[in-house]
């Protein structure tokens, strides 16, 4: 989701300013600036501290908290925390657990580096291409006027990105990535549910686009049945109707829905959903049809097809 949300603040940004971007896999930043230097100016850092010594705004995007301790905290001596003390904005995207959100943001911002701000998204790869993501941003989006002004420019930064009505403030740090965490918890359950429920309604001898278009108009539709899709050939432009090509793999999936049963521990609610669809995404994350492919292809699992060809 990182290399399309840089393309969009590429194309949104002013075009004589720099980007910075970085990556732990170089050919990714080499192929990104093949790709948008008729945007305007890119340069490729060698580490996080390089690019953030040299702006003012940072968007980081990885997939797990150990990843975010590294670029921040933990990585040596590439690392943001030896920076030098500035107004910097750092708008931290990645979806992760909240505690390590809210370790990492005080230090950076009690050693004066600048602004820290959970900033989960939601729209998957195609909204970071579209540039329609949703943001949860941990930060209350009122209050003093210096408040005021944090917010605006947190909200500025974010529309390069995102639907514009689909910023939202959620309170304290950590607040977006509870929000987020929440939210995968209900989309990610729900989607195995529609893999079973299209499974049992198609193999019942219902036509898959009669059934799609009664459950649109009846209580089981949701954003889920339409975005996250698993039934192929129903919605054209998914990764279930392109072979499942690969979006949001099983990995990620069962990442996120573990960081749901872990804040359900904390909270005290037992998760009984979250638990049962993890166990069937741990399995598909080492299954050879859908490992490497969308997490949707869990699709393949549960109608036990070998692969996509048999679809």
């Amino acid at each position: 989701m990182g290399y399309g949300m840089a393309g969009n603040v590429r194309k949104n940004m002013a075009p004589s300013g720099v980007l910075y971007v970085y990556d732990v896999v170089p050919s990714a930043c080499e192929r990104f600036v093949e790709e948008f230097r008729e945007r305007g100016p890119i340069e490729i850092v060698k580490a996080p501290l390089e690019g953030v010594q040299r702006s003012h705004t940072l968007i980081s995007m990885v997939p797990n908290g150990a990843n975010v301790r590294d670029v921040y905290l933990d990585g040596g001596e590439g690392s943001i925390i030896n920076a030098f003390p500035a107004d910097r904005l750092f708008l931290e995207c990645s979806t992760i657990d909240v505690q390590s959100t809210r370790e990492v943001g005080n230090e950076i911002m009690g050693r004066g580096l600048g602004h820290y701000v959970d900033a989960p998204v939601s729209g998957g790869a195609i909204g970071a291409r579209n540039g329609t993501l949703s943001f949860l941003i941990g930060h209350s989006g009122e209050g003093a006027e210096d408040n005021k002004s944090l917010a605006a420019r947190i909200r500025k930064t974010a529309l390069m990105m995102a639907n514009p009505d689909k910023i939202v403030f959620c309170g304290q740090l950590g607040n977006g990535l509870a929000a987020k965490i929440s939210n995968n918890y209900l989309s990610f359950c729900n989607m195995l549910s529609i893999a079973e429920a299209m499974s049992i309604g198609i193999r019942l001898g219902v036509d898959k686009h009669i059934l799609f278009n009664c459950i649109k108009s009846s209580g089981g539709n949701s954003a889920t049945f339409h975005n996250f899709q698993p039934c192929p050939g129903v919605v054209p432009h998914l990764p279930s109707s392109n072979g499942f090509k690969a979006g949001f793999r099983p990995l990620m999936m069962a990442k996120d829905l573990g960081l749901g049963v872990e804040a359900g521990e904390q909270t005290g609610i037992n998760a009984t959903m979250a638990k049962t669809a993890l166990e069937t995404f741990k399995k598909a994350m080492v299954d050879p049809r859908c490992k490497d492919r969308d997490a949707t292809s869990v699709w393949l699992m549960i109608n036990g097809l070998e692969s996509v060809d048999d679809v």
